[in-house]
This record gives structure tokens, C-alpha cells and sequence, in this order.
């Protein structure tokens, strides 16, 4: 019969798993349950997956980050000032208490460093170097050297008037607008000079200068000198150090939000540094150009020896190939500080001119440079001749 045929035909198809005996009695059908219950079946979206009804304000680690960032933000704000000299708004939440404790931790760090390498201070190069810091922290009312006297003050900077109170006439010319434990018209600073010609380097903390004898050739004289360590100063003018120490906070509160929502740790480093680190380095260090330029006009140095420092400087990187782009560099090339400075040496010769002494200061200086022994650095060694 066909209706035999048909069953055959799908008995066929059951693997003899699926296969089972059908009730031959009313017995046997009596003991058989039957469901007649329909298959419940669940629908997908589109995207092949269930939708969370509560979005995704309902991962924990979104809810911390945004809560982390909310406050960060506030304190950020809170935290804001303006760079005195430049006008530019940075955060900070380091006390000059504090920053002048790292500058002492650094001078002791800087003699245990490189002690047996420290000209004494009676040496030629020592006098030398001392001589320029000491009459560019007079000028601007910084400080004095350890173990000199109490200067007078300069023509310009902080007095004091009738009352006592005091007053600063010309801050914009570069002279320390709020002294305190950084620098200040009574600061100590302390002048190590390391002798080290294949060094070409220079530094400045609070209360300490480093200068390494690889770097006088290229300053040449007092004005290149000025220059170098008017820039350094400016650093420390700026608070550039305790800057630093603050942008470590938001360096932090970044590297915690961004692991909290498991962003790979070595793209947020690499974010952090190429985006955050380096162009502030930068900016920075374009500030203590601007800055130093007016403190070494202000001690009566002649501003145009920075750019032609600079210009010096950005020859020995051609040559030692460390020349390359600013993106990857903390400082900027040796061109762009080249032209920032001689677009601002119209600042430099108005500060000359508003010095009454200065004419007198470049004269006792040029008579000091005609009698004064030469002094030579080779890889040899120092030689007076």
C-alpha cells in the first residue's frame, strides 16, 4: 500500500537512536504520557546577541572611572595657575616648602655623585662660573653664593617702603615677583663645577647649580655662560621643578582610569609620554629661554649671545647626530629656541637700557676679559695660558 510505502521510507532516515516501539495494546497506551506543551523559542537581535536593558552604565568599571574622573577634575580645576612671567595656565599642587627640599636632596645627591670630579671652589673654572651665577642672582634678587656676604640690593627688584611692606617696581623684567624657599634676595645657592669634558650639560635645582666643563667651550665666554645658566635659573624661576613633581598626579590619575577600563598598559604609557610628558618638557623649557633672557639682561650680559649659544649648541648636536624631530625630543631643536630668542632680544636691550649701570658693568667686564689668563679644555685636561 502506499501509506506502507511512506512509513518505510521514513523509518529509513532514523538513525537507531531515534528509533522506538509503538504502543500494540490499550495497556500500554495508558501508561504513556503525552505533552502537549509547545516549544517556547527566544528571539535574537540582529547583532546575534541579548541587549542589557541597562546600558553600559552598568559595568562597574565605567561607573569608577567616570566617578574618579569627576573628581579628578574638580581638583584639577582647583589647582590652576598662571606661570608669573609667561601667562601660561599649568597644575599645581606642589608647595615651594617641598620644592626646595628637593633641591637640597639633589645637592647632596649631585656631591655624593660626583665627588673626586668637583673643581674646588678657588679653581680658575670654579671663580669662573661663580662670577656669572653670582652677578645674575644679584641682579634679580635670587639669593647669594654659600658663604658670601649679603649683597645690596640691585637698582631693580624687591625694596621695601615706609611702612616696611615690601614692593617689587619691575617684576616684569624678570626679578622674583614672590621670593621664598626657592630663590629669594637671602636663598643660599651653591655652585658645583665637575670636571668632565665630554659632558655638555648644565643644571639648576633650588639652592644648587651644576655646571660640567664640557660645556665651556661652547660658551666661550661670560656672555655664553650667562646665557646657559640664566636659562637653568629660569627653571627654577618658573618652578618648573615642582611642576614636574604635580604633573605626576595627573600622570597617575590617567594611568588608573585608563586601567580600570583595561586599556592596555603600554599604549597608555606611550600616550602619556608622546602627548603629555614631552610637549611640556618643551614648553618648559621655551619659557626658561624667554625667562633667562631677561635675567641675563638684567645682569647686564649682552642677550645676543643666547641665540649665538644656541646656534653653537645645535652645531655640536649636528655633528654628535642628535639632531631629530621635536615630537620624540624633551627639549626642542636648537633652531626653533634660535629664532624664539632673537624674535624676544627687543626685551633683552630694553632691560639694558632701563640698568643705569649696565654701561658701566660692560666696561669692567671687558677690562676684566683683556687682563685675565685664557683658559683651554681638551680631553687632556685644563690649561691656563
Amino acid at each position: 500500500m502506499a501509506f506502507h510505502k511512506t512509513s518505510r521510507s521514513i523509518w529509513q532516515y532514523l538513525s537507531p537512536m531515534h528509533r522506538f516501539q509503538l504502543p500494540r495494546t490499550a495497556n500500554q497506551c495508558r501508561g504513556m504520557s503525552f505533552n502537549t506543551q509547545r516549544t517556547a523559542y527566544t528571539r535574537f537581535s540582529s547583532g546575534g546577541g541579548s541587549q542589557n536593558p541597562r546600558g553600559p552604565w552598568s559595568d562597574p568599571r565605567i561607573k569608577m572611572a567616570t566617578v574618579v574622573g569627576g573628581f579628578g577634575l574638580i581638583y584639577y580645576v582647583s589647582h590652576l595657575e598662571q606661570v608669573p612671567i609667561t601667562g601660561r595656565w599649568r597644575f599645581m599642587n606642589t608647595s615651594p616648602k617641598l620644592e626646595a627640599k628637593v633641591g637640597e636632596m639633589t645637592r647632596q645627591s649631585l656631591y655624593h655623585e660626583f665627588q673626586g670630579s668637583i673643581l674646588p671652589p678657588n679653581h680658575p673654572l670654579s671663580r669662573h662660573v661663580r662670577r656669572v651665577v653670582s652677578r645674575g642672582l644679584h641682579a634679580s634678587n635670587l639669593g647669594i653664593l654659600r658663604g658670601e656676604a649679603q649683597p645690596a640690593l640691585s637698582p631693580f627688584g624687591v625694596r621695601s617702603d615706609f611702612e616696611g611692606d615690601t614692593w617689587n617696581p619691575d617684576v616684569d623684567f624678570g626679578a622674583a615677583a614672590d621670593p621664598g624657599p626657592s630663590y629669594g634676595p637671602s636663598k643660599e645657592w651653591d655652585v658645583i663645577v665637575v670636571n668632565d669634558p665630554k659632558m655638555i650639560n648644565a643644571m639648576a635645582s633650588p639652592g644648587i647649580i651644576t655646571v660640567f666643563t664640557g660645556i665651556l667651550p661652547i660658551c666661550q665666554d661670560e656672555d655664553g655662560l650667562a646665557a646657559v645658566l640664566s636659562h637653568e635659573i629660569g627653571h627654577v624661576v618658573a618652578r618648573h621643578i615642582a611642576e614636574r613633581l604635580s604633573s605626576q598626579t595627573i600622570s597617575l590619575g590617567i594611568l588608573f582610569i585608563l586601567s580600570t577600563l583595561g586599556i592596555d598598559m603600554h599604549l597608555s604609557s606611550a600616550l602619556q609620554t608622546y602627548l603629555l610628558e614631552l610637549p611640556n618638557s618643551r614648553t618648559q623649557e621655551r619659557e626658561a629661554d624667554l625667562i633667562g633672557l631677561r635675567l641675563m639682561s638684567r645682569a647686564c650680559y649682552n642677550p645676543d649671545s643666547a641665540p649665538a649659544m644656541f646656534t653653537r649648541l645645535g652645531q655640536v648636536e649636528a655633528k654628535l647626530g642628535k639632531a631629530g624631530l621635536d615630537f620624540f625630543q624633551t627639549h626642542p631643536s636648537s633652531e626653533s629656541r634660535v629664532k624664539l630668542l632673537q624674535e624676544a632680544l627687543p626685551q633683552g636691550y630694553a632691560i639694558l637700557a632701563a640698568n643705569p649701570n649696565c654701561e658701566q658693568v660692560r666696561n669692567e667686564m671687558q677690562a676684566f676679559r683683556e687682563s685675565a689668563h685664557t683658559i683651554k679644555i681638551d680631553r687632556s685636561g685644563i690649561h691656563l695660558q
